[in-house]
């Protein structure tokens, strides 16, 4: 997810993408923040925690068996394709000196764009997950809820919770900022 301009969640519409969703919720004020901390700190995927979030917008609290296969299903290309590409971009900040910077630069762009390809490829494989297994709601209220039950599902699953500064407020924010605080109806993840 790139960095774009800051702008207040939308409510999901009808015909909302998870891609289009994402991609607007991922440049809210507090969100990239917490989302790559989430990532970097507690091992946990940035696509699944927008997909626990986007779910709970627009369907029922997924199953753990629907949780897991949303895992499983992209564990492999985020780690084989996204991460490799990711890698290789990050390691472009500081080319060799014997490389011409500008075309590591370009590179680096280009790789850029097959990282950003790469995540939604894995978001396009989420949303089929969700429009075959889960049920689609009339009526968004009760998204909070649902949220920290998704949520819960996936951090028990990798075991984030155990790792060092975890803290369930990560994810308390995470669904502040999605949903309106008229929708959080009670709190604790875990």
């Amino acid at each position: 997810m790139g960095r774009g301009s800051f702008q207040r969640v939308t409510p999901l519409t009808e015909t909302e993408k998870f891609w289009e969703w994402s991609i607007a919720h991922y440049s809210s004020p507090g969100i990239e923040t917490r989302l790559l901390s989430l990532q970097d700190d507690h091992g946990l995927d940035v696509n699944l925690l927008l997909w626990c979030l986007w779910c709970a917008g627009r369907y029922e609290a997924p199953p753990e068996f629907v949780v897991r296969k949303a895992v499983d299903l992209t564990r492999r290309w985020s780690s084989d394709i996204t991460a490799t590409i990711r890698s290789v971009r990050r390691a472009l900040k500081e080319p060799p000196a014997q490389a011409s910077a500008g075309a590591a630069q370009e590179l680096r762009e280009s790789l850029k764009a097959a990282e950003l390809m790469s995540e939604k490829i894995e978001q396009d494989m989420l949303e089929a997950v969700a429009n075959a297994n889960l049920a689609r709601l009339s009526e968004g209220s009760g998204a909070a809820a649902r949220a920290r039950k998704t949520l819960a599902s996936y951090v028990r699953m990798t075991g984030a919770a155990k790792t060092p500064g975890f803290s369930v407020s990560l994810l308390e924010t995470l669904i502040e900022l999605t949903f309106p605080a008229s929708e959080s109806d009670g709190s604790c993840v875990g």
